[in-house]
């Protein structure tokens, strides 16, 4: 890839997480996440596709996990604990791109034990 293409994506991919960010910022439950699940949605999908485009692997496949799980959520299904789910995964997806050690075995393997 080059230089201009890994500056653009880092950007975009930056933007989108602290977007998420903002939108689950004011959210404490589940209700609150549901309400914001298509904004954050949109944001998941883009990340799922362009993170791992850019060497960032792994935020890509938790967004992936999330993007599932948010499609559940457009069509009105309830998924108890997404709200504690999107906060721990956003905060990984954070570390992550600012290169700060993170377990993502762990997350990826506590969202597929809770979600599906």
């Amino acid at each position: 890839m080059s230089e201009e293409f890994l500056r653009v994506a880092t950007k975009e991919v930056t933007d989108d997480i602290s977007e998420i960010g903002n939108l689950i910022k004011s959210c404490t439950n589940d209700d609150d996440i549901q309400k914001n699940a298509s904004e954050i949605g949109k944001r998941l999908h883009k990340l799922k596709g362009l993170a791992p485009m850019m060497g960032q692997e792994e935020v890509g496949e938790i967004a992936s996990l999330l993007d599932r799980i948010f499609k559940s959520l457009a069509v009105g299904t309830d998924v108890p604990g997404i709200c504690d789910t999107v906060k721990e995964s956003h905060q990984f997806m954070q570390n992550a791109m600012n290169g700060v050690a993170t377990d993502f075995a762990s997350l990826k393997s506590k969202i597929t034990q809770k979600h599906g």
